[in-house]
């Protein structure tokens, strides 16, 4: 009986820090990286956690040195890597709301919300750094364009739901909702 009633205290202590700890990490993407998560929502809890880590460290450099206007990266970096502008501009604006500081729900940061890994594999060090951020996308979309022909519409959904879910030829009617809502609030945006 002294047994059951410890287990079933410890098991009520631990749920409790669980769901602590959940709505600590939700709570601090909401108000920190201006991203919506529900508070107690399980998932993408380590990509969450690194990106906090991430803007945390970014917020030193950002209280120093502020951010430049992103419109005048966005143009400089489409040019270096020769993606249409207004392109650029229209994910940046579907994405985050030209918002430098921004998580996601699954992680994703910045102002083009790179994913972790998409960050690593372009070499961005600071995703919060809007220059690395829209140069990095801006290479990224430039690969993409390769890849789909300079087809916008594929383009921007590749970039949503990754290339290997965007065929190069067909419908795009199979992508998920939310991959189909944003490739038409992004050339709602052109």
């Amino acid at each position: 009986m002294l047994v059951r009633a410890w287990l079933r205290r410890q098991l009520l202590l631990a749920l409790f820090t669980a769901v602590l700890g959940l709505m600590l990490i939700n709570g601090a993407v909401r108000v920190l990286g201006g991203g919506e998560p529900s508070l107690l929502s399980p998932f993408s809890l380590q990509q969450k956690c690194g990106a906090l880590l991430l803007l945390a460290k970014h917020q030193v450099d950002c209280l120093l040195h502020g951010h430049p206007e992103p419109r005048a990266l966005i143009v400089k970096a489409a040019a270096r890597h020769r993606v249409p502008p207004e392109l650029l501009l229209s994910m940046a604006r579907a994405e985050s709301n030209l918002r430098p500081h921004r998580i996601s729900h699954a992680g994703a940061m910045g102002l083009m919300q790179l994913m972790p890994e998409t960050a690593r594999w372009l070499d961005v060090v600071d995703p919060f750094d809007s220059a690395a951020n829209i140069d990095a996308s801006a290479r990224y979309l430039r690969l993409l364009s390769a890849r789909y022909r300079g087809d916008q519409r594929r383009m921007a959904a590749a970039y949503n739901a990754g290339p290997g879910r965007v065929s190069r030829s067909g419908a795009l009617s199979d992508l998920p909702g939310e991959t189909r809502h944003y490739v038409k609030r992004v050339m709602r945006g052109l």
